[in-house]
C-alpha cells in the first residue's frame, strides 16, 4: 500500500508512469467481492486487534447459525448435558438433506459435522432457564432465545422471527475470553470444548480451532450468510480470527456461506503470514 502511495505521488509530479497493472498490483485487495464482509484479527498476546475488515459490518449482529455450536458446547459439558467428547446420541431416524446427519453422532462428530439435530437435543435436555442463565453470564450477542429453544440461532435474517445474534465483536469477546479461561464455566468444559472444535494444523504450524455457521437470505441460498470463528496458535504467537460475509448479489456457485468464510479467513491469514 506505501509503494502504491509513493508511486502515484511520482506520477502526479511527473516522475513516473504507473499502468493499470502496476496499478492494480499495489492496490488494497477485496477479499469480499460482492459481498458485505468483515473480518477481525486479534493479537491475544498484545491486546491489540491487528487487522479489521469492514468495521461497520463487523459491528452488525447476525444470527449466530451453527456457529453457536462453540457456547453450546461449553453449556452442554459444564452442565453435564456431556460429559465426554465421546458421548453418543442417537439420531431418530428422519432422514435429512445431509447424509451425514443421518447417522449416530457424539460430540467430537457433532462439532465436525455441524449436526443439527444434535444441537437440538442438548438444548432441550437444558432447558430454557438454563440456556438462558448461561447467555446471560456469557454476555452472548442479544441472549435472545424468544425465537425458539431448539431454533433461535436458526432462522434466515429475513424470517421476520426473533433470533439469536451477535457481531462480530461479540464473537471476537467471546472466543477471546473462551480462550483465557475466564468464562465462568468449569475448566473441563473448556478443555473439552477446545479438543472437539480443533480443526488442522496450518501449512506453517499454527494449530487452527474453530466454526463455521451457514444460512441464507432467500429461500433458494443464492443470498450466503456466513461465520468462521476461529483461534489460531504456533508457540508464543496466538491470534482470535472472526470472518462474516453477506452476498449482495444472486450466486452462480454452489456452497455454504460458512465454507466460504472459512476459505476467505484462510486467504488473508496466508497473505498475513499467519497460516
Amino acid at each position: 500500500m506505501a509503494k502504491f502511495i509513493l508511486l502515484l505521488l511520482l506520477a502526479v509530479a511527473g516522475c513516473a508512469q504507473i499502468s493499470p497493472e502496476e496499478a492494480a498490483k499495489f492496490a488494497p485487495k477485496d477479499y469480499f467481492p460482492n459481498m458485505k464482509g468483515c473480518f477481525l484479527l486479534h493479537n491475544v498476546k498484545s491486546g491489540i486487534t491487528d487487522r479489521v475488515i469492514g468495521d461497520e459490518y463487523c459491528k452488525e449482529q447476525l444470527v449466530a447459525c451453527s456457529s453457536f455450536k462453540v457456547p453450546l458446547a461449553l453449556i452442554a459439558f459444564d452442565s453435564g448435558v456431556l460429559k465426554t467428547t465421546k458421548q453418543v446420541f442417537k439420531w431418530d431416524r428422519k432422514k435429512h438433506e445431509r447424509e451425514a446427519l443421518n447417522q449416530d453422532h457424539n460430540a467430537q462428530t457433532w462439532m465436525r459435522d455441524s449436526v443439527v439435530w444434535f444441537s437440538q437435543i442438548i438444548a432441550q435436555k437444558l432447558g430454557p432457564k438454563k440456556m438462558q442463565k448461561y447467555l446471560d453470564a456469557f454476555e452472548y450477542g442479544n441472549k435472545d432465545l424468544t425465537g425458539g429453544l431448539t431454533t433461535a440461532w436458526l432462522h434466515a435474517p429475513t424470517s421476520g422471527k426473533p433470533s439469536l445474534n451477535i457481531s462480530a465483536y461479540e464473537q471476537l469477546t467471546f472466543m477471546n475470553a473462551l480462550w483465557a479461561g475466564t468464562l465462568p464455566v468449569s475448566k473441563k468444559a473448556i478443555e473439552l470444548t477446545k479438543e472437539i472444535t480443533f480443526l488442522e494444523t496450518s501449512p506453517k504450524g499454527y494449530a487452527v480451532h474453530g466454526k463455521t455457521g451457514s444460512n441464507s437470505f432467500n429461500n433458494n441460498s443464492r443470498h450466503r450468510l456466513g461465520w468462521f470463528i476461529s483461534h489460531i496458535q504456533k508457540g508464543e504467537e496466538e491470534y482470535i480470527a472472526i470472518t462474516n460475509l453477506r452476498d449482495i448479489a444472486p450466486i452462480t456457485e454452489d456452497g455454504y456461506g460458512g465454507f466460504k468464510a472459512r476459505e476467505i479467513t484462510k486467504e488473508i491469514l496466508t497473505d498475513m503470514g499467519h497460516w
